[in-house]
């Protein structure tokens, strides 16, 4: 029996793209592009894909890459076996309690602590049910924390496809199809990291400072509540200390102690003042309990 014959090839990083296209474009070529992220196709009426990838003089490598397509294999069986996900309205992973960093502030500057949730978005994934054992397993033992949060969060890309004619851009329209697909279990996972985010500013309160993507930040008096909580999730942690040093404009500094750096974001409507009463109002969220 004859080998299936190869459709797909790896052709080089986005400046090759660029060349590729330009001949195509030149060749008076039928074609499409399919653009996200720093990946680009070119996809011939004749049902060849010319994949690319990163750009020149860097290093493109993403360790756990690999998982992207694993990752949609799993959701796609179990969409096969339970159905489409319904729409999951956008939740903040980025909150801050104004009230409480400017307390600080004005008071004695003592550091604060940083509890990260280990691979956070993953466990929740696996958690949910939406990624077997065997890819859970699979990408913990192999791959870095980047390489875990690309595979979950290109659940929710956009691809934009542009469609050539004889050379010729006729358009371009975006795969509403893919995202409609996949981007309410990105949600999903969003949504449960976002219960977390409130229920621990339920339990702290005036001891809760903010909570970014990943990481709780809690005074140092609470910080073991706060990883006896995480744990009973079933969420590993580790910790770090912040020391905050500015909040004026909408903008927060500090300065990170495990990364010995300053930090700074901008804080506009994130404050847990506005997002709190509306999370009691619903029911802590029946939806999505903890």
């Amino acid at each position: 029996m004859s080998k299936p014959k190869k459709t797909s090839y790896f052709s080089g990083d986005i400046d090759k793209f660029q060349d590729t296209l330009s001949y195509a474009q030149s060749s008076k070529a039928s074609f499409k592009t399919i653009s996200s992220g720093l990946s680009r196709k070119i996809v011939l009426d004749n049902g060849v894909k010319l994949r690319f990838f990163g750009k020149q003089g860097r290093n493109n490598l993403i360790e756990g890459a690999f998982l992207v397509k694993m990752v949609q294999r799993d959701i796609d069986k179990w969409i096969e076996k339970n159905g489409e996900h319904p729409y999951v309205k956008p939740s903040m992973i980025q909150v801050f309690n104004h009230k409480s960093i400017e307390r600080v502030l004005k008071g004695q500057r003592t550091p604060i602590v940083g509890i990260d949730i280990n691979s956070c978005y993953w466990v929740t994934a696996h958690k949910l049910g939406y990624i077997s054992d065997d890819l859970f397993n699979r990408g913990l033992d192999t791959c870095k924390k980047k390489g875990l949060l690309i595979a979950i969060g290109c659940l929710n890309k956009l691809p934009m496809i542009k469609h050539y004619k004889n050379g010729v851009l006729q358009g371009t329209t975006f795969d509403q199809e893919y995202n409609a697909r996949y981007s309410p279990f990105y949600w999903s996972i969003i949504s449960y990291t976002h219960q977390i985010l409130m229920h621990t500013y339920e339990m702290f309160q005036d001891d809760w400072f903010m909570f970014l993507t990943d990481c709780v930040f809690v005074s140092p008096s609470r910080v073991a509540e706060a990883q006896k909580f995480l744990t009973s999730l079933g969420y590993k942690h580790k910790s770090h200390n912040i020391e905050f040093k500015k909040f004026q404009n909408q903008t927060i500094e500090w300065y990170d102690m495990k990364d010995q750096k300053m930090k700074c974001m901008r804080t506009s409507l994130k404050d847990i003042s506005f997002y709190y009463p509306q999370w009691k109002d619903k029911g802590a969220d029946e939806s999505t309990p903890l």
